[in-house]
């Protein structure tokens, strides 16, 4: 991961980890769980070199977020590189088996182009964050 501030968060998911992989992965369950629509997703997604298109809100304003994907270990990680806003971030995700459930890891990059709103973004990536991966467990849990 490159330069910025790092944001990990972490969150028990009461369901296995091809569950909770079928949620990262699978751009309808992205959408349910993440409240992101998909704009142009590639059909065989996610695979190293991809650029997704999803939409999202920064409060009343739409907004594009891109994600190019870095790496794939299926079922295991997840890596990208996202552009929204004024907001860079490089994700990943590690699904880890943990007793009858999944702990899910998000380490997060932040940082801005925008000389100035490096802070700004790293607030906003700091709540975003940890309510996303409320969601998820919840979405899998309620989901099986």
């Amino acid at each position: 991961m490159g330069r910025g501030h790092r944001v990990v968060v972490s969150v028990a998911v009461a369901a296995p980890p091809d569950r909770v992989w079928r949620a990262l992965t699978v751009p309808a369950e992205v959408e349910e769980w993440d409240g992101v629509r998909a704009l142009a997703v590639p059909g065989d997604y996610p695979g190293p070199g991809q650029h997704a298109r999803w939409r999202t809100r920064l409060g009343p304003w739409p907004l594009t977020l891109h994600d190019r994907v870095r790496e794939v270990v299926a079922g295991r990680r997840l890596a990208a590189d996202l552009r929204v806003g004024f907001a860079v971030v490089e994700e990943e995700y590690q699904v880890v088996a943990s007793g009858t459930g999944t702990v899910v890891v998000s380490s997060n990059v932040v940082s801005s182009p925008v000389p100035g709103l490096g802070l700004a973004a790293l607030l906003l990536v700091r709540r975003a964050v940890p309510r996303s991966m409320a969601r998820l467990g919840a979405y899998c849990a309620a989901h099986p």
